[in-house]
């Protein structure tokens, strides 16, 4: 039986990592990050009212969160709350 995974998650999160940092520089990483970023940005929290903002944040940040630091003492963590401070909450 095939496993699918949804389509925000598909996505490699070391992948959109590095994407979404190019993005905070401004360079748009061309073609090869559109799916990173459209997977980033379809990570979506809504109940029967509408948009939750900090819901959204928190499951962005936990998706983030899936890629593995590089085990030679540094981390993403740092990358992923710059990531989240600016983009967490934006509803394209």
């Amino acid at each position: 039986m095939p496993l699918y995974l949804p389509a925000s998650h598909a996505e490699d999160p070391c992948k959109v990592i590095m994407c979404m940092a190019g993005k905070l520089t401004g360079d748009s990483g061309g073609s090869e990050c559109n799916s990173a970023e459209a997977a980033f940005f379809n990570i979506v929290k809504k109940n029967k009212h509408g948009f939750l903002p900090n819901h959204t944040k928190d499951a962005r940040k936990a998706f983030l969160n899936e890629c593995p630091d590089n085990g030679e003492g540094g981390s993403n963590q740092s990358m992923i709350s710059q990531i989240i401070s600016k983009y967490g909450k934006v509803r394209l």
